[in-house]
Parts: structure tokens; sequence; C-alpha cells
């Protein structure tokens, strides 16, 4: 055997290692550089097989940098669910500080807050999604231990604050945070049909947000309608309901 042939069967078979891992994880085995790294991996199996190492040696090679950019592609989606999770807490208690007024009675704790909420927005649409998680992840624990406070006027005619005291929740149905995609072969799932369940929105025109939240997995992000069974769907809160866990179709 030659140089080259041994060096084109070394490659191939190091390549061949490298991907077993990919099978076992859905965001690096179904993304276009995964897919496109597999394709080259087969078109140097078969220049291999009928000699032309060179050829074998550049398809392999170029398959090792497409697997690379499959990894950061995947890198990027699992940040990019990270950082949306934590965006949308903290756009919660930056509703819910609005709605104590935490900028007339909590000044400082309300400023750092917004001020990164504008940095971590901006990191988000650059797709800089590692780097905004922590700053949204800031942003919740700053306005999250806030009271309430209310004005009293006592007898010398002063006005003073007091945090108000702490009142039992009312009971409430707390409604799933994820939906898993069901494989219904007479009727499947769509993002519209979804969004109309009673437990979701119950309102199949209420799609959007829907989608909007769950893109960054799709196999074609600007395709609604290209869903998969077994993606799972993290339903965003529209109302100010409370969600949580994973709905589980009834025996």
């Amino acid at each position: 055997m030659t140089k080259v042939q041994g060096k084109a069967l070394f490659i191939a078979l190091a390549f061949f290692a490298i991907l077993l891992p990919l099978g076992a994880q859905n965001l690096l085995e179904d993304n276009p550089h995964a897919r496109r790294a597999r394709d080259l991996r087969i078109l140097a199996d078969r220049a291999f097989n009928e000699g032309n190492y060179e050829d074998s040696i550049a398809y392999t090679e170029e398959a090792e940098k497409e697997r690379a950019l499959a990894v950061t592609w995947a890198e990027e989606q699992v940040w990019a669910f990270r950082a949306n999770s934590m965006r949308n807490r903290a756009r919660e208690q930056i509703v819910y500080a609005n709605r104590i007024d935490a900028a007339t009675h909590y000044p400082e704790e309300y400023a750092l807050a917004t001020s990164t909420m504008e940095d971590a927005e901006e990191d988000f649409s650059a797709r800089r999604f590692e780097a905004s998680f922590p700053k949204f992840r800031l942003v919740r624990d700053t306005l999250m231990d806030l009271q309430p406070v209310r004005t009293v006027q006592p007898r010398r005619q002063e006005m003073v604050t007091e945090p108000l005291p702490p009142r039992e929740a009312a009971p409430r149905d707390v409604l799933p945070r994820y939906y898993v995609v069901r494989r219904i072969p007479e009727d499947r799932d769509t993002f519209n049909k979804i969004a109309g369940y009673d437990f979701v929105y119950g309102d199949r025109t209420r799609w959007r947000p829907l989608y909007e939240a769950n893109r960054h997995i799709l196999h074609d992000p600007d395709n609604p309608h290209l869903i998969h069974p077994g993606m799972r769907f993290e339903i965003p809160s529209l109302d100010g309901e409370e969600r949580e866990g994973v709905w589980q179709p009834p025996n």
C-alpha cells in the first residue's frame, strides 16, 4: 500500500469514529452541516474503493470541516433555546416590576434590570445567544424578589412606605409549559392545531407566538408547517397564566 493509500485509509477510519456520537444527538444529526458531512463521507468511501485516493482525502477533509460546523450549529441552537427561555422569564419580571412601580420604590434595581435587558436584547437579536443568557438571568434575579409597597398616611401627615403584608395566593390551575408533538395519522399536529388545544391557548389563530418561541428547533426555521413527532415545544404564557411541566395525554 502506498503512502497516499495509507493516509486515505487512516483519515477515512478516523472520521468514521468521530461521526459515531452524532446518531445519539438529534441536534447534531439533524442539521444541514451534518447531512453534508455524511454525503461527503459516502463520496470519500466511494473514491477510496475506486482507487481515487487523492479525491478520497479531499472529500474526507472537507467532511471534517462540515462536521466542525455541525457542532457549532448545534451548540448555537442549544444556546438559542436556553437564551429564549431565560428571555421569557426576564420579560415576565419586567412586566411585574412595572406593575409594582419598581422605578419609584426600587430605582437602583430597576435601572440595572432595564439597562441590562437592553444589552441582552441586542445580543439576542445579533444571535449572540450565549452572551445574552447571563444578562437575561441577571434581569430575572434582580427583580424576582422585589415586593409591592403601598403608601400610608400616619397621624403626623407624613407619607411613608411599608411592604404590603403577604397575601395568600388564590388557588389557580397550572397549565402545561411544554407540549410534545404527537403522531396522529388522521389529523397531524400543526402549530395552529396545537394553539387551539384548550390547555394551550384555546384559539387556533394564536399560533404565531408558539411558532416564534420554537422556530429555532425546527429543521427549517422558516417553514412553520414542517414539524415532526417527538419535538418538545415550549408554550409561552400570553395572558400571565402559570405554566409548568409537560402535557400528558389522558389515559
